[in-house]
């Protein structure tokens, strides 16, 4: 097995376990725990989803510069190049903006109102973002199926 193909699937595996255990598990059982404050539980998913960002973007750099070697398809390097981008994104726009909206609301209260509504709908922006990008990870693994690898 070639070196960029071990590596590459090594990447894929991380970004695929940040997305499903980290976002998918870890954040909602913290978050649903019933031995934490709401409140308390919002700060502590803070710094934890910021490492899951991070983890998010270095694996997709990865895979930008490990496709290529590994899965014969433009598709592939142009599919790898948008979870990079989308995950670039999450950590530099939208984890600051829902972190500041977060810290100005008291969930257990409730308020205030208008900032909540906000923090929820880019909460729901958010999952969307790492839905798109678990779809994007399975379109890969798909064409790393059924792409010959490169000799």
């Amino acid at each position: 097995m070639r070196p960029a193909a071990c590596v590459g699937l090594l990447a894929f595996a991380i970004f695929f376990g940040a997305l499903v255990i980290g976002h998918g598990v870890v954040l909602p059982g913290l978050a649903g725990s019933p031995l934490i404050d709401a409140n308390l539980a919002k700060a502590l998913a803070a710094p934890l989803s910021l490492r899951l960002a991070e983890i998010l973007v270095g694996a997709g750099v990865v895979l930008v510069l490990t496709v290529p070697g590994w899965i014969s398809s433009r598709m592939a390097t142009t599919l790898a190049l948008l979870l990079a981008g989308a995950a670039l994104a999450h950590r530099l726009l939208v984890l600051p903006h829902l972190g500041r909206l977060w810290a100005r609301v008291d969930i257990v209260a409730g308020r205030p109102v208008d900032t909540l509504a906000e923090a929820q709908r880019w909460t729901q922006h958010q999952q969307w973002l790492l839905v798109m990008m678990a779809v994007l990870l399975v379109v890969l693994a798909g064409l790393a199926t059924r792409s010959p690898a490169r000799a």
